[in-house]
């Protein structure tokens, strides 16, 4: 949700820039550019995947479609059978995005995951750990790392026992994904 509100605002921030005096008209016009804009992800319309059909795009709306259904003849309740069929299909069609954006969500973690290299600690080596209470202010010349500490014990889960160096022998255990 974060990162679509991100692209709502770039392409909001886009439009009412370069159009300030009549920026009140522009934010639907946006949030429909957005909505009916094919997703590589899911491998539907945003539009699609909340309505279950095709997005009508502005000129579209000029039709009367109602006026236009009675004017050709159409049956009204033939009209009304073929839209609760839609309304059906809509699952169908949430579940595929829903199995579509799992299998590149699997296939970018693949992808992740690969380029990540994994770390063997032994008993005896020395570490630093990361601390994270700086991870959202980055100053320049303050350290980011403590230690140094020694490695009394790695578990099978990938959890280490490390002992501080300091002489204090303060004794503590981390996931080893943070050393």
């Amino acid at each position: 949700m974060e990162s679509s509100n991100k692209i709502i605002e770039a392409i909001l921030t886009k439009a009412i820039a370069s159009h300030k005096r009549d920026w009140v008209a522009r934010p639907p016009k946006a949030l429909w550019a957005y909505r009916t804009t094919w997703r590589s992800t899911t491998g539907y319309f945003p539009y699609q995947l909340v309505f279950g059909k095709q997005p009508i795009f502005p000129i579209e709306f000029e039709i009367q479609t109602l006026r236009t259904a009675q004017e050709v003849g159409l049956d009204l309740n033939e009209a009304q059978i073929n839209r609760l069929q839609q309304i059906n299909e809509l699952d169908e069609i949430r579940l595929s995005a829903l199995q579509h954006a799992t299998l590149i969500q699997q296939q970018r973690a693949k992808w992740h995951d690969a380029l990540i290299k994994n770390k063997v600690f032994f008993e005896g080596d020395w570490a630093l750990l990361y601390d994270s209470r700086f991870q959202d202010s980055p100053r320049k010349l303050q350290t980011h790392w403590l230690g140094p500490y020694e490695i009394q014990k790695v578990y099978d889960n990938g959890i280490l026992t490390l002992v501080s160096i300091d002489g204090s022998g303060h004794t503590f255990k981390v996931n080893g994904h943070r050393v």
